[in-house]
């Protein structure tokens, strides 16, 4: 039995380096490949350590391509998307799954639809309706936009939890005079914080990845966010800049990874929180 557990423990082992191996490499591929000329990549001496350092590639992205005033465009919409959409989304699934009201199952059902609606067949409307209410290059169209295609996902999310809460404490709650408000942001978003972090994960990346919407609704550079200034390497009169490319993506590539490493503890307690829960 200790050589079959033995053998086991090698096994998983094994799969979980290859794992973290297959997952890190491409963020240390990029990082060497940002300190190369595009004509070195381009021959196929892109998996070796660079000969010559090209450090031009950083002070190309941060001064002529103004990579950081796009990076602050972008981490301003993912920070009003990331709040808009969990006060909103919080709010309403406390009232469908804490409240009885006619129309709760219909509303229910609208959320389920809007999973299942792809966001990108609905964008010429949208686009339409936010130039009547002349919000096109205004990041408020983005972040109502975003945040109204991750309200769906992060209700669900939320509703799951709030379905575990005992009723008695919002009536012991009552009792003491608390308010709904009170109820809401006091007692039942204390509670659900493993959903809370489930919600915020999927908004960040969703948020901090859109291209589609960012393209046809910010059509100034003023504005701008990172998946569009990335977009712009690909542009260029003799081609695209594969080093600054690479170079963007990693300064790109910080926020995500910084809030990665912070919250990892927080991503595992939603995982076993979301197993308990099952």
């Amino acid at each position: 039995m200790r050589i079959q557990n033995k053998w086991i423990r090698g096994l998983i082992t094994v799969i979980f380096i290859i794992f973290a191996f297959t997952s890190v490499y491409p963020l240390f591929w990029m990082f060497i490949n940002s300190f190369k000329d595009t004509d070195v990549i381009m021959t196929g001496d892109s998996f070796r350590l660079p000969e010559v350092w090209k450090y031009r590639n950083y002070t190309d992205a941060i001064f002529e391509r103004q990579i950081p005033k796009f990076f602050l465009n972008s981490v301003v919409v993912t920070a009003c998307t990331l709040v808009l959409t969990i006060i909103v989304s919080t709010m309403l699934a406390y009232a469908l799954t804490r409240m009885r009201w006619k129309l709760s199952g219909k509303i229910n059902n609208l959320i389920m639809l809007g999973i299942l609606l792809p966001s990108q067949i609905v964008i010429v409307p949208i686009f339409i309706m936010l130039r009547q209410m002349h919000l096109i290059n205004n990041p408020v169209s983005l972040i109502l936009t975003i945040s109204a295609f991750n309200i769906a996902m992060s209700t669900i999310m939320a509703s799951s939890f709030m379905k575990g809460i005992p009723f008695e404490m919002e009536e012991a709650a009552v009792m003491d005079g608390a308010g709904l408000f009170t109820i809401l942001f006091r007692i039942i978003m204390p509670l659900i914080k493993p959903a809370i972090a489930s919600m915020s994960i999927n908004i960040f990346i969703n948020s901090w990845n859109e291209f589609i919407y960012a393209l046809v609704l910010i059509t100034g550079e003023k504005y701008r966010t990172l998946p569009i200034a990335l977009m712009n390497y690909s542009s260029g009169k003799y081609g695209t800049d594969y080093g600054g490319m690479f170079a963007a993506m990693v300064i790109t590539s910080i926020l995500p990874i910084l809030l990665f490493l912070f919250f990892s503890n927080e991503v595992e307690k939603t995982l076993s929180a979301g197993a308990i829960l099952k």
